[in-house]
């Protein structure tokens, strides 16, 4: 199995597969145990190994889950499309993103690649299920328009909005500093102390350390 990291979070298998460098961004696949329905987040490059991964765990896998649009987030995601026949949904204020990530990858100097196909988007903030167990989509706009965290028991997927001990960058097209400033507050707010923050690139974190780092920045 190609996961660099795996744990178990109460119901769930959160595995983790690192992608290649320069990026090094975390794609996931988070595992309902109980059921086998499994969905891939952020698959940004390497599609092979996470097609591989993936294959490996038993279960069902459900769909695609995009917390973002950059293509060091979404440059795999059409090969996982086709290799398992699967959509994928992502915030409706990150249509305009996805759609010109190619272009994006071109002026950041990334090999070229297919975008996601058959992608839905949804409005605000849906409750979505993994094997029956609701878990919360929290629009946290600022490091692009639509950037979402998706937020299970015990743990939450933070994207590019918060790192362990840093934020996601303004300074692309739709970053917006103060709104990333009040998504962070209101993602700490939304999680006990005792949640794990697993962001887009880099190591986890206890959310009470986050609240205690993010009251010392502003």
């Amino acid at each position: 199995m190609f996961l660099d990291e795996s744990f178990v979070i109460g119901a769930f298998e959160l595995g983790i597969v690192v992608t290649s460098p320069p990026w090094y961004e975390n794609c996931y696949l988070v595992r309902h145990k109980p059921s086998g329905e499994q969905v891939i987040v952020d698959p940004g490059g390497d599609p092979g190994r996470i097609v591989e991964t993936a294959r490996e765990r038993t279960g069902v896998l459900k769909e695609i889950l995009l917390t973002h649009g950059h293509p060091d987030h979404i440059g795999g995601t059409r090969k996982v499309q086709d290799a398992f026949g699967i959509g994928c949904r992502a915030h409706v204020d990150e249509e305009a993103v996805i759609s010109r990530a190619g272009g994006f990858a071109a002026a950041l100097g990334i090999q070229a690649f297919e975008g996601p196909k058959d992608c839905g988007y949804f409005e605000g903030e849906p409750e979505m299920t993994l094997g029956g167990v609701p878990f919360r989509v929290l629009h946290t706009p600022g490091h692009t328009p639509g950037g979402v965290c998706f937020l299970f028991d015990g743990f939450a997927l933070t994207g590019d909005t918060l790192f362990n001990h840093g934020v996601g960058r303004t300074d692309f097209p739709g970053g917006d500093a103060r709104q990333l400033s009040l998504s962070i507050t209101r993602l700490l707010d939304s999680v006990p102390e005792g949640t794990l923050l697993f962001s887009g690139h880099g190591p986890h974190w206890a959310a009470g350390e986050a609240k205690r780092w993010w009251r010392s920045m502003i």
